[in-house]
Parts: C-alpha cells; structure tokens; sequence
C-alpha cells in the first residue's frame, strides 16, 4: 500500500472506543502501525502537525467518524514493532484511498502550502507503513481522553471458539459500563479481526482498555469488586478461569494518546 495516500488513515487506538452507532451500521476502525526512521523523531513530529490538519478536513466532511493517534510506551526503542497507532474509525466499511487528486483537493482545504509530491516525500523520509489492518468494533464504552492510555490486549481465538469468546468477552461489558461510571476516563472496546486474514494470522480478536492517566495504568481497575456489582450471581474466578480454553493471549501493549479528532 502506498502509504502516502493513506495519511487520512493515519490520522488514529484502539481506542479507539469512541463514537456509539444504532446496532444496524457496523462499526470499523483502521488501524496502521507505523515506524519512525532512526534519527527522525524530531521531523516526524513536525510532519504530525500537518497530517492533523489533513485528518481534520477529511472527519469535518464526512470520510470518517474519528481518529486517534497514540505513541508506543512498551514495548517501545528499535526492536519494538510499532513507534505509533493510527486509527479511522468509520460507521460503516471504509471508503476506498483517497484519489491523488482528491488528497490535492484536501491539502489545499488543510491549507497545507506542501505540494502531495513533497508531502509524500516527508513522510517518507520520515516515517514507514509497518502494517495495516481492518478491524470490527462488537462493543464498546467511553472514550479515551486526550493524554490518556490504551492498553491492547491480542487473543488467539481457538479453533472454533470465536462465537463463544465473543459471547464471553462481551459479558464483560456490563463491568466496563460501571467502571467508566466510577472511574472518569475509562473505556473498553471489543474487536474482531476482518483484513487480512487466514491461518497466517492467528490473532483474530482484539480488546482495548482505556485509562485517563498513567497512574491509573499502575492501579488497574477493581474487577472482582465492580464484577460482583453487575454480575451478582456469576463468581468470578469461575468466569475467567473459561478464558483459557477459548483464547490465548498472545501479547499486551500499552500506547499514549497524542491526538484525538472527533467528529
């Protein structure tokens, strides 16, 4: 893919959470992991500020419904994968690329006085396209704050257990509801795999917890405590003991939010 042309896609985590929809329309959120170049940082920042300006002209008229940008904290240094997450969100499948005359069309909105020629080639002098992947939303509550942190939880669904992990992983939203109630600034989003996809992809399902501050990070929420409130009648270490024999978590990471676009 050419990265260029995907600089509204990365103006975004997991967070992701976001914006709540009728159940009719499903819900996607595009997510790219992005790596600066060595020695960089200092002009990739720079080149943040305009892709912002780019993203925003694109959410304002209706390409998408929000998007996030968050930095790796861990793991995080030159063998970590990802220095940043850029996340869409759409109501709805995704739109096809920007056109190279559409993106010159929203520059020129964005006020952005680059041409897309030296647009793309900051970028690219900057920055690489590790990986882009499509994501379902099946649930979500809250939204991240600006400054806050999403950890990312990756699950390898067992063979034939993605109805039931699903099932069980969304029975936890009734905790997530009350925590966000309790704890300003936390969310949870629920996500599956769509593209791409196969047995070269294990990871098929996703989850998102969102904090409003590191400390909050540290503390973690009071999930037995806040599951008995909602589920009074389901013990839970019976109901995470069932985890294991529908998915193995494969690896967590934890990123902070540096930019929030929302329509």
């Amino acid at each position: 893919m050419n990265f260029a042309r995907a600089s509204f896609m990365l103006a975004g985590f997991l967070a992701l959470q976001g914006t709540s929809f009728s159940q009719e329309t499903p819900q996607f959120i595009r997510m790219q992991c992005v790596k600066v170049i060595q020695g960089k940082a200092a002009e990739f920042e720079t080149y943040l500020k305009e892709n912002r300006k780019l993203a925003k002209v694109r959410i304002d008229q209706g390409s998408g419904t929000f998007s996030i940008v968050s930095r790796a904290v861990y793991p995080s240094g030159r063998e970590a994968r990802c220095d940043y997450h850029f996340v869409a969100g759409f109501n709805g499948f995704p739109p096809e690329a920007s056109t190279a005359q559409q993106t010159e069309a929203d520059m020129k909105k964005a006020g952005i006085t680059l041409t897309r020629a030296q647009y793309n080639a900051k970028q690219s002098e900057t920055s690489y396209l590790v990986e882009q992947q499509l994501w379902r939303s099946r649930g979500s509550v809250g939204n991240v704050p600006m400054g806050g942190y999403v950890r990312i939880n990756y699950e390898k669904i067992k063979p034939g257990m993605a109805a039931d992990w699903l099932k069980w992983e969304l029975e936890w939203k009734d905790l997530a509801e009350s925590a966000a109630k309790d704890i300003p600034g936390t969310s949870w989003g629920l996500y599956t795999l769509s593209m791409p996809g196969g047995s070269d992809y294990p990871v098929k399902g996703m989850t998102v917890d969102g904090f409003p501050s590191w400390e909050a990070v540290g503390k973690g929420l009071p999930a037995p405590t806040i599951w008995k409130k909602v589920h009074p009648d389901t013990d839970y270490a019976q109901h995470m003991g069932k985890l294991s024999g529908l998915s193995d978590r494969s690896s967590v990471e934890v990123f902070k939010v540096v930019d929030i676009i929302r329509k």
